[in-house]
């Protein structure tokens, strides 16, 4: 079982937005990075290149503190927050619920910095051999002064020590007040303890339905100091 949380918890960054309740071990780091690399002709937004960096550090087993930060190339814009999440109650059986909150900033291909504040809930089960996540989240921006809200169900499987699979479908609110829909089918390969690969396709369900391919990095470690402790 612990084997399993440990999975959940990488594979779960697999997303550009990463989450989900469980909450990372004290003393824990880790960082996943990655973007689309092949994409269909001319692509529109929500599926580019659009890179991304999300690192996570488990401060003492209950809250974990992180940084996530996304651009997107087709619209010069860059966000950055940095969050704190937990849990919310005790888990009833399989069933786990969790809380984000977080400041930050987007700045636009001019160089306009927008002030963001984002908070979220999300809500987790653990299957046999799987899990299944839904997460939801509200950013509001000083410019726009509106909340963009966002939906994230994810299901995955683990089959082994070397291969989970997983799917995830992303809905929410874009910049420009539209709303989108895309589906990420991804496999992932567990290169070892510390190192994992996803590979996967984005595959949007609105506006112009537009393909990519995904890679993503994730690497976990321990600092030293917290492992002496235990």
């Amino acid at each position: 079982m612990r084997l399993l949380v440990t999975v959940i918890s990488t594979i779960l960054c697999a997303a550009p937005l990463c989450a989900g309740p469980w909450a990372r071990e004290k003393g824990q780091l880790f960082f996943a990075s990655g973007g689309s690399f092949v994409l269909s002709e001319d692509p529109n937004a929500p599926v580019n290149f659009d890179p991304t960096f999300y690192g996570e550090y488990g401060l003492n087993g209950t809250v974990t503190l992180g940084i996530d930060y996304y651009a997107t190339v087709l619209e010069g814009t860059q966000s950055a927050i940095a969050f704190a999440s937990f849990p919310i109650g005790q888990p009833a059986g399989n069933n786990v619920f969790g809380a984000q909150l977080g400041l930050g900033g987007r700045m636009d291909a001019f160089g306009g910095i927008e002030y963001l504040t984002r908070g979220g809930v999300s809500w987790g089960r653990g299957l046999d051999r799987g899990w299944l996540t839904v997460d939801t989240s509200a950013t509001y921006g000083t410019i726009d002064q509106a909340w963009l809200a966002k939906a994230d169900l994810t299901w995955g499987h683990h089959f082994n020590d070397h291969w989970t699979v997983m799917a995830q479908l992303q809905t929410g609110q874009g910049g420009d007040d539209d709303t989108y829909a895309k589906i990420n089918p991804a496999v992932v390969f567990h290169i070892n303890d510390h190192t994992s690969i996803s590979l996967g396709a984005v595959q949007t369900l609105t506006n112009d339905q537009d393909t990519a391919i995904r890679v993503d990095i994730w690497t976990t470690a321990t600092i030293p100091r917290f492992r002496a402790e235990e």
